[in-house]
């Protein structure tokens, strides 16, 4: 199979049109879900938001994440550490302004609970922050000089000792010590994305990242991972829905969409992986050129992400405080994602080509003051709002919203 599909040099450089599809994709999916769960009213848990993102989310951008670390020209360590620290440092000025800030003014306004409780978000396991934690690890991997294939079982065994620790592990009776865990296992704070439970997505990437690259029949082997990936997800999830067979977590509750028990995690690795076989057969249809939307999406998905949110969860705060409630009706929603993309895709291209606000492009001095101002002012907040809390706001109590 190898010498059918494989050959022994890199023969499958520069950009891959269905990995770019793939990110724009996600990008889409995340908006219009983060606009849903956010700003639905009454969100159950378990709703149809998470049930899409359970095969087509987060995860597969991790994957893809970690098939762009073999592509990129920035390999050593140290480009690793830069890029964890700086993913985590993008992340709490993210906290900051999307969380800390509109629920702070919220609180001194109307001495509200809930928003000095959702100002204390200034500390979570978020995308962002599990992204950070994820190019750390992989980058002493990378000073350990590990294989593709070790990285990827480091992943399973992660996620194992996840579910173990779910298991088994008696939570800290100190809240802020809970969160502190949460970065990295699943807690009863705000652990949304614990580095323990989704790291196994960027170990698979990275692993077959290492074989990318080296593809030089990409039509037979698409047909191939279809034929084996497709039906064996289907088969899995027959036993999952149907027969009940597996003692997890309900697919789609925010249990087990945090937790990724270790069947779920690899049936996501198998499906993504088919998944973008399947999207690759679209891109031939046009000879690997998309439309230039689409490139947008992949280009800058992380500037999508941060500021599609800087549209919901301040409006979340206010439509909180001023009206008690959140939005009901569907319709609206994704007539307000679509807003949300729009407004995002306006504001990239201004800033590209008038501000050129980039974090990347910060040197010297000003990224010093930059770094140093978004951590010292994380400590601030939480200093201020951790002794004022009465309930702690996470995902396990829908963030005390109404």
């Amino acid at each position: 199979m190898k010498s059918r599909f494989f050959s022994t040099e890199k023969v499958n450089t520069g950009r891959q049109p269905e990995l770019d599809l793939l990110k724009a994709l996600c990008i889409l999916g995340m908006i219009v879900m983060h606009v849903i769960l956010d700003l639905e009213a009454g969100a159950p848990d378990g709703d149809q938001g998470q049930m899409f993102t359970e095969l087509f989310g987060a995860a597969t951008f991790m994957i893809s994440m970690g098939i762009g670390m073999r592509y990129t020209r920035h390999q050593s360590p140290a480009s690793y550490l830069m890029r964890g620290f700086a993913l985590l440092t993008i992340g709490q000025f993210l906290n900051i302004l999307r969380n800390a800030a509109p629920n702070l003014i919220a609180y001194w306004i109307t001495g509200k609970q809930v928003f000095i409780a959702n100002a204390l978000l200034i500390l979570q396991a978020d995308i962002l922050t599990f992204a950070g934690l994820a190019f750390l690890l992989m980058a002493v991997f990378k000073m350990c000089r590990l294989k593709g294939s070790v990285v990827l079982a480091a992943g399973v065994l992660l996620s194992v000792l996840s579910m173990v620790f779910w298991k088994m592990a008696v939570p800290p009776g100190n809240y802020l010590a809970s969160q502190l865990a949460g970065l990295f296992v699943l807690t009863d704070a705000e652990s949304y994305f614990p580095l323990f439970s989704y790291f196994i997505f960027v170990a698979f990437g990275y692993y077959i990242g290492g074989y990318y690259p080296r593809v030089r029949d990409k039509n037979g082997l698409s047909n191939l991972i279809m034929a084996i990936c497709f039906p064996a997800t289907l088969v899995y999830y027959w036993l999952r829905f149907g027969l009940n067979l597996l003692p997890l977590p309900v697919v789609g509750t925010d249990l087990q969409y945090s937790l990724k028990p270790t069947p779920d995690a690899i049936m996501t690795c198998v499906f993504s992986l088919g998944l973008i076989a399947l999207l690759y057969k679209v891109t031939r249809l046009t000879d690997g050129k998309l439309p230039k939307f689409i490139m947008h999406l992949s280009r800058y998905i992380n500037s999508y992400y941060c500021l599609s949110y800087m549209f919901i969860l301040p409006l979340q705060t206010i439509l909180v405080a001023v009206r008690g409630e959140l939005i009901a009706g569907l319709g609206w929603l994704i007539a307000y994602s679509l807003f949300v993309i729009a407004a995002c895709f306006v504001l990239i291209e201004l800033n590209e080509r008038y501000w050129h606000i980039h974090f990347a492009t910060l040197r010297g001095s000003r990224l010093m003051i930059f770094t140093a101002s978004v951590w010292i002012l994380s400590v601030v907040i939480f200093a201020y709002a951790y002794p004022r809390i009465e309930v702690f706001a996470n995902i396990w109590n829908n963030y005390l919203l109404p």
